[in-house]
């Protein structure tokens, strides 16, 4: 009788924890707050450890031996993968070669357009004016662009195949499977198994095309195709729902960009206006991050903080507050970085790298950030041509969530811009 009531309130502990953490990262006002606390109470950071200061949190990328990836490694269920390794000659070996199987930026701009247009198109010509900005927009716009890094050794996936649900359920495990329950952690274990069946089944198509033929590679190819496709596509999918999110709480700034497009003959290949964009995307992920806060394993005793006052001890873990130093006013150049909560896509950083730092820094930052950043133009550029875009529910049930993954977002237009557009 004891056994049974402890085991359920374990349960209910795990799903009480589960909930909180899928929370918590949606919760960007919240996070900041938190992270401002950190920065002005310094003992905090021992208390908590926890760093949320610029200088701080790059002190901790930049320090992968004091503070390592493997604390993703638990995560992994789809297998190992250069976002769980340590930073050793064999994650310098696996992320060189993942950088050579990576198209251009150009390259996902190309493609992310093209399956941009034809969306947009398809959408103005059906009386609905309704769609899902997750599975009927973004999820096909990320795998074409995605797609170029393995040409026709991939089968084509059609709207709603369940590999695109595979892929959901795995890459949300590295957000929150420590405190999944059992049947969240069951489900992402089937789906790691289903995509590594399909993607072991085109293995020798896979091994031509990256030019790694031998038997003694197999396990290569594998291993980096299944990470590539369940980090890099959930992971891009996401961050264009959260950068819709913040875009339509900003109806003038819609405007504005929406006029840019309507000015533009072709706004898909006017790079000026991809410039811009660009600079917004980064804006927007600014204040809604895909990945708000991040652990590192801590794998001896260490010293820690920009100034070294701080202490963790060997086997705890070291939480990164990335929204707090991307809203740090230290990260801002004094005479152009301006009020971090105003939103500013052209304010100048003090170091022109923490630019990206959406995508964490250093050699542990993600190994395509402007191809993520150029695929997402593409698709802002079409959303941007529909009139009047807006949601299509009410606010409290404008979007719909999968533990921390954002899988719904209705949104609908007018068939005319009707008198100018907005949110």
């Amino acid at each position: 009788m004891l056994d049974q009531a402890l085991s359920r309130l374990s349960r209910f502990g795990r799903w009480v924890s589960y909930r909180a953490v899928s929370a918590a990262v949606h919760q960007p006002l919240a996070l900041r707050g938190l992270a401002a606390f950190v920065q002005k109470t310094p003992r905090a950071r021992g208390l908590l450890n926890m760093v949320a200061s610029r200088d701080d949190v790059v002190d901790a990328f930049q320090r992968p031996s004091a503070f390592s990836n493997s604390a993703h490694r638990p995560n992994l269920v789809a297998g190992d993968f250069a976002i769980g390794m340590e930073s050793d000659a064999r994650h310098a070996c696996e992320r060189a070669q993942l950088l050579r199987q990576l198209p251009s930026p150009a390259a996902f701009a190309e493609r992310a357009s093209a399956e941009s247009r034809r969306l947009v198109a398809a959408l103005q010509a059906d009386g609905a004016r309704r769609f899902d900005l997750i599975d009927d927009y973004m999820v096909p716009i990320v795998w074409q662009a995605l797609g170029g890094s393995f040409g026709q050794a991939l089968p084509p996936l059609p709207p709603g195949d369940p590999m695109f649900l595979n892929l959901r359920y795995v890459g949300a495990h590295l957000i929150a499977g420590s405190s999944a329950t059992d049947a969240v952690q069951r489900r992402a274990l089937e789906s790691a198994a289903a995509l590594n069946a399909w993607v072991r089944a085109q293995l020798p198509a896979l091994q031509a095309l990256w030019g790694m033929p031998e038997v003694a590679q197999r396990e290569a190819v594998a291993r980096n195709v299944t990470g590539m496709l369940w980090v890099g596509h959930p992971a891009t999918v996401q961050a264009g729902a959260l950068l819709m999110q913040e875009l339509l709480a900003r109806p003038k700034v819609w405007r504005e960009l929406a006029g840019r497009v309507r000015q533009s003959v072709d706004p898909w290949t006017d790079q000026p206006l991809r410039e811009l964009l660009g600079r917004h995307v980064l804006e927007l992920l600014r204040f809604r991050p895909p990945f708000p806060i991040l652990r590192r394993q801590v794998p001896r005793d260490v010293l820690w903080g920009a100034d070294g006052a701080a202490r963790a001890r060997a086997g705890s873990e070291v939480t990164l507050m990335v929204i707090g130093a991307l809203f740090d006013p230290k990260a801002y150049a004094e005479d152009g970085g301006g009020d971090p909560a105003r939103y500013d896509p052209d304010r100048v950083f003090a170091h022109p790298a923490d630019r990206y730092m959406v995508f964490g820094a250093a050699r542990r930052q993600c190994i395509a950030p402007e191809q993520v950043v150029e695929t997402l133009v593409s698709a802002l550029t079409g959303l941007l041509q529909l009139p009047r875009l807006r949601w299509a529910q009410p606010w409290w049930r404008r979007m719909r969530y999968d533990g921390p993954i954002i899988v719904s977002a209705p949104l609908a237009f007018r068939a005319t811009a009707g008198g100018g557009d907005g949110a």
